[in-house]
């Protein structure tokens, strides 16, 4: 048997509850602070605040002892993210350390970390996994078929959730990119008040899409820029969970963007809880990414500048918003034996413009700066080239050709590692200049070290 306590009886937790009744081998167990959700939840199979008109398997047993959890061998949190590190640090004794932990709550903490990360850091004892998609608590607890993705790390733990999910109405796609699950499930929503809003203003399926599309290119900037990995923007925590949210009137999110496109929400009502959540969200971006990639990022810009009342509404001019500039990209490197480091400040590069011109020091510049390469610069440069996000690659040769080869290529902007920032700052005469966070934990030379 699969013994199952979830932590809070919210309208998610309930709902999950009801799926994962209809597996016979799960035992269900449903924590609560309220003494009268409680009693209702076991004597008339009820949650009436949240399911007026819905029975539960009369399997689902609710309670209010907290101690409950030390028999779970599967416990998922469903309480809001706001009130998660309180938790944890009042009951993390009780947990069992051999107890699968699969988060459901989205959002961040109060200080912006993953919830995921919360886990980790005050149940290191424990396996963690989150569990994220499309899906509404009204349909989930109807029994229709519905979808999550799976943030997992080890293939026990991808057993263990499968043998629950059995016989239920969810299906599961999988990746072991939990962090990118994680911050999908807060950057979707932020960009579906801009989605709501475009609805209520032009109520035009051709300026909906249009804008989908953009928010879209947004959202996949930002999860590279947090860590996550492209790839799991397809799956249905990121693609999914955009469309749900962004486009049915369900959502709490797009509702918003619907009253401040009607004009019936002002800024003297942005106190409300999805403001405060999008506002903290916001906040977290501010902090920690590049304000230059911020600046790439229009329809963010402006909904920031809303929510924090530096305008008086949202302005979203199409053609000098949205329009897509031709930027060319140029940056510079020996790009020795290629590591994800190299692949990930490619990747960022190419996504401020449309084209990306990599420069890698030839053999003869490599033995004058004193540095000896592993692999010549013609199989480099093929390896450069084979990266689908190169377009060109090109000799560097000396120190001083960079002002030549900027205004010979037409180039835009000049991106390097923050590593040498303010070392290029001669080339804003001719061209922006952006200076990126390297990759952590990996470089060139450390592969060497090991080699």
């Amino acid at each position: 048997m699969n013994n199952i306590t979830i932590i809070g009886s919210g309208a998610f937790g309930t709902a999950i509850a009801q799926s994962l009744s209809l597996n016979k081998e799960n035992i269900i167990t449903l924590f609560s602070i309220e003494k009268e959700q409680v009693e209702e939840i076991n004597t008339k199979h009820t949650n009436s605040i949240y399911f007026p008109n819905r029975t539960l398997d009369s399997n689902i047993k609710a309670t209010l002892d907290i101690k409950s959890i030390t028999e779970a061998n599967i416990i998922m949190i469903a309480i809001p993210s706001k009130v998660i590190e309180d938790f944890l640090i009042t009951n993390k004794t009780l947990f069992n350390p051999n107890s699968l932990i699969i988060n459901l709550s989205k959002g961040l903490s109060p200080t912006g970390e993953a919830i995921t990360d919360l886990l980790k850091i005050h149940l290191p004892q424990n396996s963690i996994t989150t569990l994220k998609g499309p899906t509404f608590a009204s349909e989930l607890i109807a029994g229709n078929p519905s979808i999550l993705t799976l943030g997992f790390d080890k293939s026990e733990q991808y057993d263990l959730v499968r043998k629950i999910l059995e016989h239920t109405n969810i299906s599961i796609d999988l990746t072991s990119d939990i962090t990118g699950v994680e911050y999908l499930s807060v950057l979707k929503n932020i960009y579906s008040i801009l989605i709501g809003f475009i609805d209520a203003k032009y109520n035009s399926s051709n300026t909906r899409f249009m804008l989908f599309t953009k928010a879209f290119r947004e959202i996949s900037i930002l999860l590279k820029e947090l860590g996550g990995q492209e790839q799991t923007l397809y799956l249905s925590c990121g693609l999914g969970d955009f469309g749900l949210t962004s486009l049915n009137d369900l959502s709490r999110n797009r509702t918003l963007g619907l009253l401040i496109g009607k004009g019936f929400f002002t800024q003297n009502t942005l106190e409300n809880s999805v403001v405060v959540e999008g506002l903290q969200t916001i906040q977290f971006i501010s902090n920690v990414l590049n304000q230059d990639i911020i600046n790439k990022l229009p329809l963010l810009k402006e909904l920031t500048n809303y929510l924090n009342k530096k305008s008086d509404k949202i302005n979203i001019d199409f053609k000098t918003l949205l329009n897509q500039e031709n930027k060319t990209v140029l940056t510079y490197g020996t790009f020795d034996l290629l590591h994800y480091g190299h692949i990930e400040i490619l990747k960022r590069a190419k996504a401020l413009g449309t084209k990306l011109i990599v420069a890698a020091s030839s053999d003869e510049f490599n033995q004058l700066k004193g540095k000896q390469s592993i692999l010549p610069f013609q199989k480099r440069k093929e390896l450069l080239e084979s990266i689908e996000y190169v377009d060109m690659v090109i000799p560097e040769d000396n120190w001083e050709q960079k002002i030549k080869d900027v205004q010979e290529y037409k180039v835009d902007i000049f991106v390097m590692g923050d590593d040498w920032k303010g070392k290029f700052d001669f080339l804003k005469e001719y061209c922006e200049v952006i200076y990126l966070p390297r990759t952590k934990n990996i470089s060139t030379t450390k592969l060497k070290q090991i080699l």
